[in-house]
């Protein structure tokens, strides 16, 4: 296993943070859209087997990375498998060791060219803006009706995203993943609401921080974090994320009825980039949340699959446990 911090980079680029488990299928989309972002300096975090089926799968992913000619990475490979959350938690814990910021992929996410750049701009200029609690390159397809004559191109969303994704060190430094003491400060909040998130959050919070029961679920997490201090997340005013895994994620085991495409005919240019104020577009989001209660989109396809996944993986273990 390598030590993070013994490869620490004197340059100013923005890291990457890369986790991957056993997708060998879909890794070399994800790989070859962060050669064409120009990322400089990667980080890959390698998840253990969770069985012996998982074996083959985690072995491809390794010599995909040992063959990669186009950067040298880190790579950090567990022989243990940690599980989704256990693996973000401990890579980025690692790297905000040496790091004040990080950008995060996962390996069936595949973001568009101008992302890292995009999300470098936004990383420089939010830095100091508490409120602020991370970057994201995904917008949710939900109704553009709402952008039109909205004099900036992001937008801040009460919403943690975990697909493309930046945060700094002292924003994640803040969360809390005690799930007991995260239950206690929730109690004690009358501000607390997570539907401001979307119809979908209250039940997602319910199962992952109150009941434990949608394992794997450190979005989740992050999200009531954010909820909890009145917190947004840099939203792009155009799509650029793809997700090639929603039929066998730790959150999904089907995809859901609306599909992700970069949208490059909406990017702004980048050195002309409108960021918004520190206040939330009441218009924007009524529309964005709406995206999360309509019938098939919200609940059906987020919150009823991240469920239906975490009781698939708890029937998998059972089966497991009876050989």
């Amino acid at each position: 296993m390598v030590c993070v911090g013994d490869a620490l980079c004197e340059n100013t680029n923005v890291p990457v943070a890369l986790f991957v488990h056993r997708r060998d299928e879909q890794l070399p989309r994800t790989l070859a859209c962060l050669r064409a972002c120009g990322v400089e300096q990667l980080y890959v975090f390698s998840d253990g087997p969770g069985d012996p089926a998982d074996a083959d799968g985690v072995a491809r992913v390794r010599e995909l990375l040992d063959d990669l000619d186009w950067i040298e990475p880190v790579v950090v490979a567990h022989a243990e498998n940690l599980g989704l959350s256990g693996s973000v938690r401990a890579g980025l814990d690692s790297l905000f060791e040496v790091h004040d910021q990080v950008i995060v992929i996962e390996d069936d996410v595949c973001v568009a060219p101008e992302f890292y750049e995009y999300a470098r701009l936004a990383l420089r200029h939010y830095e100091d803006v508490p409120l602020v609690a991370g970057i994201t390159g995904l917008r949710y397809p939900f109704d553009r009706e709402a952008l039109q004559g909205y004099p900036y191109d992001v937008f801040l969303s009460p919403r943690f995203s975990s697909w493309g994704w930046a945060t700094w060190k002292d924003r994640w430094r803040e969360f809390c993943f005690d799930r007991s003491l995260l239950c206690q400060q929730i109690g004690a909040s009358a501000a607390f609401r997570p539907e401001r998130a979307g119809a979908d959050m209250p039940e997602m919070v319910n199962d992952a921080v109150v009941t434990g029961s949608l394992t794997g679920s450190w979005d989740v997490v992050c999200a009531a974090n954010m909820l909890l201090r009145g917190q947004y997340f840099i939203t792009p005013m155009w799509n650029m994320v793809e997700n090639t895994g929603l039929r066998d994620g730790t959150h999904f085991t089907q995809a859901p009825p609306w599909r992700l495409h970069w949208e490059p005919d909406r990017r702004p240019h980048l050195d002309q980039i409108r960021f918004a104020p520190l206040a939330a577009d009441e218009r924007v989001l009524e529309k964005y949340r709406q995206f999360f209660a309509r019938e098939g989109a919200g609940r059906g396809a987020l919150a009823q699959a991240r469920v239906a996944a975490a009781r698939w993986r708890t029937a998998r273990r059972l089966r497991r446990a009876a050989r």
